[in-house]
């Protein structure tokens, strides 16, 4: 069962729970960091989203979002994949 810790939220004093995060690893095998972590996670969200069935101007956008995360996962060394290969 994952713990859950309280982060602060960026414009409030609200407070959100977040899962304890999982440790993963980038493709060398270091440790990921938190940042990295959430990158993979917007990343993943992108992906499950372009799948979707949008209006052409939302998966046109989130499509050109998903190209500039895909390559700073890929700059970061987190996961490599060729878009175009997998029907992007």
């Amino acid at each position: 069962m994952a713990t859950e810790r309280s982060l602060p939220e960026r414009a409030g004093n609200t407070e959100r729970s977040l899962p304890e995060r999982a440790s993963s690893t980038d493709l060398l095998g270091r440790t990921t960091t938190a940042d990295e972590d959430a990158v993979l996670a917007v990343y993943d969200q992108l992906r499950e989203l372009v799948r979707s069935d949008l209006p052409p101007c939302a998966a046109a956008g989130l499509r050109a979002a998903l190209a500039s995360v895909a390559v700073v996962v890929t700059d970061l060394g987190l996961r490599f994949e060729h878009l175009l290969d997998e029907g992007f």
